[in-house]
């Protein structure tokens, strides 16, 4: 009966974890890379590529998570005050281009599919696309893409709160 309840216990915290709500402002990292996504060169015009960067405690590399649904959410970078979103039509290796924040835009919200504790599978809402970088060994300033899903870290992401200091 005790293995019961310590199990019973540990099945419904681990369910807790994972549907606890994303509040605030984090860095979004690559598990496989460990760049973070990054408007390039903090460059606030539209267009701008979403690209991978070195961490940094930077405004340009810093997400509020906007949630729309559950587990879903639309991201503001506290620098622009803008998004990312697919360029043109959503499909397999398209690439992010940064845009004005539109509440409620399904080209903006991401799905972040729980893998453990503050890592992420991050979807494209309505898709069946996961952000990936473009490139696996990580390069500074390498394009970020739309991916069919492949069962590799290069499409994990893990957050972590931040407070940029520029």
């Amino acid at each position: 009966m005790k293995k019961l309840l310590l199990l019973a216990a540990f099945v419904s915290s681990a369910a807790f974890v994972f549907a606890q709500d994303i509040k605030g402002n984090y860095a979004i990292k690559n598990v496989q890379t460990g760049m973070l996504l990054r408007v390039k060169d903090a460059n606030s015009k539209n267009g701008t590529p979403l690209v991978a960067y070195y961490p940094e405690n930077w405004k340009c590399m810093t997400w509020n998570f906007k949630k729309t649904d559950a587990n879903t959410y639309q991201l503001q970078n506290l620098l622009t005050k803008k998004t990312f979103q697919p360029i043109g039509t959503v499909a397999a290796n398209a690439a992010f281009d940064e845009q004005p924040f539109v509440a409620g835009d399904g080209k903006q919200q991401y799905e972040f599919i729980p893998i453990k504790k503050d890592t992420y599978l991050i979807k494209l809402k309505g898709t069946d696309l996961y952000i990936t970088p473009a490139d696996s060994k990580g390069n500074v300033n390498s394009a970020i893409i739309l991916a069919k899903k492949r069962n590799t870290p290069d499409q994990l992401w893990s957050i972590y709160e931040q407070a940029p200091t520029m």
